[in-house]
């Protein structure tokens, strides 16, 4: 039998690839999927069926985890990000990888022969207000260092990161706040004075102090923003947010910690998840902490703790578009964010989905993987609205 034929023999030479020690013929097995994927081709056209390997969710996650963690210059990398972005979405929980059969094939390979319409992935781009109420675009173009004045020196890094260094002390307490802001198809991040990192997803916005003055460090977040704060014992800090839907608001107070919350303002619930340290949630009511690995939903102004999927919560934050039998409607708000487009959600069907995809790829490969559950379909229109249908 073909050694590439069996599941486990196909793992082990990925792991080796990854790390550097499989052989030129492995080598050149693995990367010639690559190449074929890259020129769109057809993969049943250039390898025999003995060749073909399916190999399961649950193995090709923890495969990605070890691509991700080696940062390797190597060629399987771009063509598992490729690979990814084409075939991990199915829905009730049986997603495969598959490099098996006819039918995932044309799945594998999604750019079809004839001209379709297209969207692009979003990308780190930011708008930035600030004190005196003057604006400054943060993109690729944007010069390094933006302000310098009374100490303070505000710069953006070439890889998309907004940086705050206080560089002396000024006896200016006045307390003048910035503004970074996220529209749709954008994401940025943002150094505070404190050293406390933040990233913001699409549609989202933080308001904070140029510097932190008095016994507390406080921001307002509205949409979703992922955050790894300075320790301080002295000076908690503290994220405002509130819902517009139903006017309630929260603070997250923390010392140090890493934690994520979702706050959008078309959403009805406020969702704070924990990965290290610990957090109280309070409203006008109530304080609840939080442990590692918890979720505080505040809806209304009832706050519940759950035990959350942290990888899922934060997947945005690593690039990923990650679903545990996440509805359809909750799928595509996160695509209409994040690819820019418009939506008709009252065609959107009941239906639930498990899987994985780079948010860097096109929206028509993500697209390409709703339609594999069958019995539903989309189209993308000139004014980039997406049209849900049942066939």
């Amino acid at each position: 039998m073909n050694p590439y034929h069996d599941k486990k023999n196909l793992e082990n030479i990925i792991k080796k690839y990854v790390a550097g020690l499989a052989t030129t013929e492995e080598i050149s097995f693995l990367e010639r999927y690559y190449d074929y994927l890259e020129k769109g081709e057809n993969i049943l056209d250039k390898i025999t069926s003995s060749e073909f390997i399916e190999l399961e969710d649950s193995n090709y996650e923890a495969i990605q985890a070890k691509i991700e963690e080696s940062k390797s210059n190597r060629k399987l990398i771009p063509f598992y990000r490729y690979a990814a972005a084409a075939i991990v979405l199915l829905s009730f929980g049986t997603g495969f990888f598959y490099l098996a059969n006819r039918k995932t094939v044309a799945v594998i390979n999604p750019i079809a022969k004839e001209k379709v319409l297209d969207i692009k992935p979003g990308v780190d781009k930011a708008i930035l207000t600030l004190a005196d109420g003057s604006k400054v675009i943060l993109d690729e173009n944007t010069d390094r260092k933006i302000v310098e004045k009374n100490g303070l020196i505000i710069s953006k890094t070439k890889d998309g990161q907004l940086i705050y260094t206080v560089s002396a002390v000024t006896d200016n307490k006045t307390i003048a706040y910035n503004t970074i802001q996220t529209a749709k198809g954008n994401q940025y991040q943002v150094r505070l004075p404190d050293g406390t990192r933040v990233w913001l997803n699409a549609s989202s916005s933080l308001r904070y102090p140029e510097t932190f003055f008095g016994n507390q460090r406080k921001v307002e977040l509205t949409g979703e923003g992922y955050f790894e704060v300075a320790k301080d014992k002295v000076h908690p800090f503290i994220v405002k947010t509130i819902s517009a839907l139903n006017g309630v608001s929260q603070d997250v107070q923390v010392l140090g910690t890493h934690f994520n919350i979702n706050s959008y303002m078309d959403e009805k619930v406020i969702k704070t998840t924990l990965l290290e340290g610990a957090v109280n949630v309070s409203n006008e009511k109530t304080t609840r902490t939080l442990k590692p690995g918890e979720q505080s939903q505040l809806d209304a102004n009832h706050i519940s703790i759950i035990d959350a999927d942290t990888d899922d919560e934060t997947a945005w934050k690593n690039g990923l578009f990650r679903f545990n039998n996440s509805s359809l409607t909750i799928i595509l708000n996160q695509l209409e964010r994040w690819y820019d487009i418009k939506i008709d959600y009252s065609t959107v069907p009941n239906k639930r989905f498990n899987g994985m995809v780079p948010r860097k790829a096109n929206i028509s490969q993500v697209l390409k993987m709703l339609e594999l559950t069958g019995n539903i379909g989309f189209k993308i229109e000139e004014n980039r609205q997406l049209k849900v249908f049942t066939k």
